[in-house]
């Protein structure tokens, strides 16, 4: 399956990038971004993407065709690094609510992830992924 992985690639193509993640880590969209307002501000959560273990951010991702993933254990990983990182206990993923909404969030990134050709280099504004750089650019 694809997924959208943390990337160094055309890092420094904007003067505000940031990449504090382990290359081809699982990346993905945390619960929140702070309230100070702007994509380009220089807190940097409305245009990054944080890591699943790392719990970095990166402004720069990669789709990847990952065959050892499936949707189970991709929701599997993202509740665990949400757990991991403090946004959710293993009490609140029992609520039926809060597991949809983990589905949710897994069913998104796979439907972004599928959207896009595999090497395609992304980028975060705000409520968008762009594309900075597919496979066939090189």
């Amino acid at each position: 399956m694809r997924v959208v992985t943390a990337s160094s690639q055309t890092q420094g193509w904007r003067d505000n990038d940031f990449s504090w993640t382990v290359e081809g880590e699982l990346v993905f969209f945390t619960p929140f971004d702070c309230a100070r307002g702007f994509v380009d501000d220089d807190c940097g959560c409305r245009r990054s993407m944080a890591g699943l273990v790392s719990h970095r951010g990166t402004t720069t991702m990669k789709v990847v065709e990952r065959r050892d993933l499936d949707a189970e254990t991709y929701f599997a990983l993202i509740a665990d690094a949400l757990e991991s990182q403090g946004y959710v206990t293993e009490d609140l993923l029992s609520n039926r609510n809060v597991n949809e909404w983990v589905h949710d969030l897994t069913d998104e990134l796979i439907y972004l992830a599928a959207s896009f050709p595999v090497g395609t280099v992304l980028e975060r504004r705000g409520d968008m992924l762009s594309t900075r750089h597919t496979a066939k650019d090189t």
